[in-house]
């Protein structure tokens, strides 16, 4: 598992947004080669996050497209907040570079 405090949150990280961005890529940087078999014959990146879309509408705007396959625990169906079954990716540690603004 990918041991987590609240201390290791950067200040900076104040609204769910940032928290889903900061989360997805440092999955990302953990897990850079983990795949999973989500359909016969369809082998995918656990963890996919990539910041180069910019929109196409009038006033372009950076987007960050991000996706990730988080195994759960089979009780997850017997209630509760799912969160609480995820199944770890990995044992790695945060690096440093991601605990600081």
């Amino acid at each position: 598992m990918v041991a987590f405090s609240k201390a290791d949150l950067p200040d900076s990280i104040n609204t769910v947004e940032k928290l889903e961005l900061w989360a997805v890529t440092l999955l990302q940087h953990l897990n850079p080669t983990t795949t999973v078999i989500e359909a016969a014959g369809s082998t995918d990146r656990a963890v996919v996050s990539q910041p180069w879309f910019i929109t196409a509408d009038a006033t372009p705007k950076w987007r960050v497209i991000s996706r990730s396959s988080i195994e759960v625990n089979s009780n997850w169906q017997r209630g509760g907040k799912i969160w609480n079954f995820a199944v770890e990716m990995s044992s790695a540690t945060i690096p440093s570079e991601f605990k600081s603004n």
